[in-house]
């Protein structure tokens, strides 16, 4: 007796299948969604939220998964919301403090036309808020840190106890963390300031002996948030 045999998809097989055409399924959609949008005024370069991941290349979206766009965060929305909130947590006591918040592209003082600068910011320029009194840093405080060897100091106003540029880069982060890079850190500028600080001594846990630190004269630094536009995660 001839018997004809017949081979079709083995269960893994078919899982398989199934799993690369509901992906392609997926990807396809989603990029349609988007030229449509993009037709109606949505952002044409978009970050792209892959299985809940801002950034993650749209072609690893798991079957069943989700692929989301988000419109960039203009730079002047970002930074004029940064300065709201500095100004709500500043300490107010002669006003020299939260008046002192400037804002720089590529270390140039924006003044008074800082919003339709800011508008034509490019991803490549340096974006910075800075508080430019020289006590600026004793407010911010110091957030401890074993590898370095220092320990954590509260800040230097009762108003203010966190720190003010820190505790506004956790809410930038907050708002806009999937559009936006947001450092926290303190910078050099050209005004010649020289305050008094310590220089010397032992980290990473040795026993710091007072003979081992000397008091000098150094540069000022002034506290920061930098800004950077996130890469979007499309591919070309």
């Amino acid at each position: 007796m001839q018997v004809v045999t017949t081979s079709g998809l083995t269960a893994q097989q078919l899982g398989e299948s199934t799993a690369k055409w509901l992906q392609r399924v997926t990807i396809e959609t989603a990029m349609t969604v988007l030229r449509q949008e993009v037709g109606k005024g949505f952002d044409n370069e978009p970050v792209v939220i892959t299985d809940g991941v801002p950034r993650r290349d749209p072609e690893l979206v798991k079957p069943y998964g989700r692929i989301e766009f988000a419109a960039r965060a203009n730079y002047a929305e970002v930074v004029l919301w940064t300065m709201n909130q500095l100004w709500r947590l500043s300490p107010i006591l002669t006003r020299r403090y939260i008046n002192s918040h400037v804002v720089m592209i590529n270390g140039v003082s924006l003044g008074t036309n800082s919003t339709a600068r800011l508008r034509a910011a490019r991803p490549g320029d340096r974006i910075q808020i800075v508080n430019t009194t020289l006590y600026a840093k004793k407010i911010e405080g110091r957030v401890a840190s074993r590898k370095r060897g220092v320990k954590g100091l509260r800040g230097s106003s009762p108003q203010a106890p966190n720190g003010v540029y820190r505790a506004v880069q956790k809410l930038v982060v907050q708002r806009y963390g999937r559009s936006i890079f947001v450092d926290y850190k303190f910078v050099k500028l050209d005004t010649g300031a020289k305050v008094w600080g310590f220089q010397g001594g032992k980290r990473g846990g040795g026993t710091m002996k007072l003979g081992d630190r000397r008091r000098v004269r150094r540069d000022a630094v002034f506290p920061a948030l930098q800004f950077f536009i996130k890469p979007t995660g499309l591919t070309n």
